[in-house]
């Protein structure tokens, strides 16, 4: 779904002529309306106003742009969701996708009341039609007549690719897409989707972890109307309903148990609600992409389900939703009424894992009348987790947990009231901690706080601080952990730290990327010679004016992350190291997992900052920076990634990532040594790019006559050879086979041949031959480049 502001719809339009203008009422000169104008000034006349609006509103018209009798395509329905700024609204009009250039025209012979060329709103206002992000033909102005699929009344703005079609006035708008009325033809064959359908506590977004329910009841739905087959682009699939409404039957259906008022229709979007958009949207799940509905209230106001109006038992809910061509869906589910409290605590918010010296798990505490207190479980890979304490030892009250002698290294922390057998919360985000005998300290900062709907993940949980400390641990360093709140309250300060890792996810708009605290504690940390890694998709979109940020937030982005904004979607998942930068001859994809990335930004580096990765459409993906930052005094360093580092495809790829990261900020050999058995073991046998690659033989190389290195991983003891073959197969090296524990280990290559003669420029094929002692042998094989 395209972000669009509709900011231009919102100013208060007060010609009258437009408000009562309809096709096959008044002819179509200028000057005829401008009378017609004069003569509603009474109060009188304003009845007639409103019947001819009224009228108005069941008209037929053609698309504005061509082909103006075939159905268009719609990534934009009236009233869905809109998290842009000033504030969260509802969508007053339908989006229609055209090229970048193309022709607007008119869909109704009109008076030209209002022309606004500036911004990506710009717009014209011709009789009850606006068209917006489209730039006004010169040739017309104010008071200008203009027809019907003929007169062209601008382009579409470079980067917008549609034109946002509202009819009404600001706070009167109809919808353009509303059955048998309006754009026309339109072919919608597509339903309709329920997603998924959840159990809250009424008011207190507290939700129901079965469905067994009691008290007040809100019934939250993810729903997306489709505008086009399976295998459209995500606007044509994300897009808001028209109808919706419940009903509660017996548990085999055969009865109606309740229905609310208008046999149970809760929400239809003729004309735009004037009401706070949160009664129809929930506001934590929400997002221009997706539309997440509480059922069970009206546009008007909250209106929960009761449960305690039934008596306890079985039932169904039965959900229902239509798009404006009568396509449906309904969804059925099986719920429990029941007088129990069912109800668990909320979600702690666990706040870090910190080392300095013995290990200390630290929370924030519950707050519910039933806790009796905390569990905290551990694990080694994310995947088997142990009680590692219980409630017994952490107490309603505890805020902290002593990690001494934990035999692993990432936890996650629930909350359990006293009901027996005691209700349990859902589990907090995954934090942990790394050992290292090296001296540097790496904090992982986790500002991911958008989930659920609104954006891409969808839980309320996540651990993708483990997907970067397992990278950082595999190399070498240790690392601690917290969430952003610790840095905002200043309880964790980013000094102690050589190194920061700052993960962000897709996290915007309602959840900022860098709010003026954080700026501010980053600034700082630049400025006195810090080192920080910062990954996202919504960053710069996030912080630049020419999307939603202030002055003062693209200050921050061109200053300290030394990024510019050019575009919310970059459209490409695949990324390659660009030669000036650290990432040289990398080629990775992302965007897929753990979640999909839909909205990567495309970024210019600025102010010293140096492009390191870019997308496969030779768009812009990362920089680094190496230097003093405004109002330092001593060097620090930078690598910012405009996509969320934790859905690179391969976890070897990150680790790769990491370890070029990790010599960027600590080089002259002080980065990743070779090591055996340290930290975390790889699960399989792995054998890593060289870098560099390109690389230069050993009489050229600049480092001590290392020419380049491979990095290979072993999950088990054994015996490991390697083999260079040159493009016609022929090998041309064999090391000296060896033992080698399971760990981490590095081969260095000279670009010499068995006999120690130094071999031409052009490819070859670096492979690994290793042997566990069951004998089973496992080769792997990269291709690199030599250069003279």
């Amino acid at each position: 779904m395209m972000k669009d502001y509709d900011s231009a719809h919102k100013k208060n339009y007060t010609s009258l002529h437009s408000c009562c203008h309809s096709e096959g009422i008044f002819f179509n000169t200028g000057q005829f309306l401008q009378r017609v104008t004069r003569f509603l000034l009474n109060d009188s006349a304003w009845k007639l106003c409103i019947l001819l609006f009224a009228a108005s509103a069941h008209a037929q018209f053609p698309w504005p742009v061509t082909p103006f009798n075939q159905s268009q395509i719609s990534t934009g329905t009236f009233c869905e969701y809109r998290d842009t700024a000033p504030a969260p609204h509802y969508h007053n009009g339908a989006d229609i996708p055209k090229d970048d250039g193309s022709p607007v025209y008119a869909v109704h012979d009109a008076v030209i009341t209002a022309i606004d060329p500036n911004g990506s709103n710009a717009y014209v206002r011709a009789g009850l039609f606006a068209y917006v992000h489209i730039m006004p033909n010169p040739a017309l102005g104010v008071g200008d007549s203009v027809f019907k699929s003929v007169t062209v009344l601008g382009t579409i703005l470079s980067g917008l690719g549609h034109v946002h079609l509202t009819e009404g006035e600001f706070n009167s708008e109809v919808n353009a897409l509303r059955e048998n009325t309006g754009l026309t033809p339109h072919i919608d064959s597509w339903p309709p989707v329920i997603n998924s359908v959840r159990f809250f506590q009424s008011g207190s977004g507290r939700e129901f972890t079965s469905n067994s329910l009691s008290g007040p009841i809100d019934i939250v739905a993810n729903i997306a109307e489709k505008s086009g087959p399976p295998g459209s682009s995500a606007s044509q699939l994300n897009n808001g309903i028209y109808k919706l409404g419940y009903k509660i039957l017996s548990a085999d259906r055969s009865a109606i148990v309740y229905s609310p008022p208008n046999n149970g229709l809760r929400y239809q979007f003729d004309r735009k609600p004037l009401s706070d958009v949160h009664y129809t949207f929930h506001p934590n799940f929400s997002s221009t992409t997706t539309h997440v509905y509480y059922v069970n209230n009206t546009a008007s106001a909250p209106s929960a389900w009761d449960t305690a109006a039934l008596p306890e038992g079985n039932y169904t809910v039965m959900i229902f939703t239509e798009d404006t061509k009568r396509n449906a869906d309904t969804a059925y589910v099986a719920v429990q009424v029941t007088r129990k409290d069912l109800l668990a605590p909320a979600r702690p918010l666990l706040l870090s894992i910190t080392a300095p010296t013995t290990p200390l798990a630290r929370w924030q505490v519950n707050t519910e009348a039933d806790l009796n207190g905390y569990r905290l479980y551990s694990s080694s890979d994310n995947n088997v987790w142990r009680l590692f304490q219980d409630e017994t030892v952490l107490l309603k009250g505890s805020t902290n947990a002593n990690l001494d002698g934990a035999s692993e290294n990432y936890f996650r922390l629930t909350a359990v009231d006293t009901v027996a057998p005691p209700n349990e919360s859902a589990h907090s985000d995954v934090y942990g901690f790394a050992p290292s005998p090296r001296a540097e300290r790496i904090l992982i900062v986790d500002g991911f706080d958008r989930f659920g709907g609104s954006g891409s993940w969808a839980q309320p949980w996540h651990s993708f601080v483990f997907m970067h400390g397992r990278a950082i641990a595999a190399n070498g360093f240790a690392f601690e952990s917290c969430a952003n709140e610790q840095i905002i309250s200043g309880a964790i300060n980013l000094q102690d730290y050589e190194a920061v890792f700052w993960l962000l996810g897709d996290e915007s708009t309602t959840d900022e990327t860098f709010n003026a605290t954080e700026q501010a504690r980053v600034k700082t940390y630049l400025q006195n010679g810090g080192k920080l890694f910062v990954s996202g998709s919504e960053i710069a979109w996030d912080l630049d004016t020419a999307a939603r940020g202030s002055a003062s937030d693209e200050a921050f982005l061109r200053d300290y992350l030394k990024a510019d904004y050019v575009s919310d979607d970059a459209n490409s998942f695949s990324v390659t190291g660009a030669s000036e930068g650290i990432f040289a001859n990398l080629n990775f994809t992302y965007g897929s997992t753990p979640y999909q990335e839909d909205f990567p930004d495309a970024l210019n580096a600025v102010n010293g900052g140096v492009v390191c990765l870019r997308y496969s459409n030779g768009q812009n993906a990362g920089v680094q920076f190496d230097g003093i930052f405004p109002g330092g005094a001593s060097a620090g360093k930078l690598v910012y990634f405009g996509f969320p580092f934790e859905t690179i495809s391969s976890t070897l790829v990150r680790q790769e990532v990491v370890r070029r990261v990790l010599e960027f900020f600590f080089p002259s050999g002080n980065a990743v040594a070779e090591r055996s058995g340290a930290g975390e073991l790889p699960q399989q046998f792995v054998l890593l790019q060289n870098y560099p690659n390109p690389f230069h033989s050993g009489a050229q190389s600049q480092t001590n006559g290392v020419a380049t290195k491979f990095r290979f991983g072993l999950p088990e003891h054994a015996r490991v050879r390697w083999e260079i073959f040159d493009v016609l197969g022929r090998r041309v090296y064999v090391s000296v086979e060896k033992n080698f524990a399971a760990g981490f280990h590095e081969a260095i290559w000279e670009g010499r041949d068995q006999a120690g003669s130094l071999l031409a420029s052009g490819r070859y094929f670096f492979r690994m031959i290793a042997e566990n002692a069951n004998k089973e042998k496992f080769v792997r094989e990269v291709q690199l480049s030599l250069i003279k």
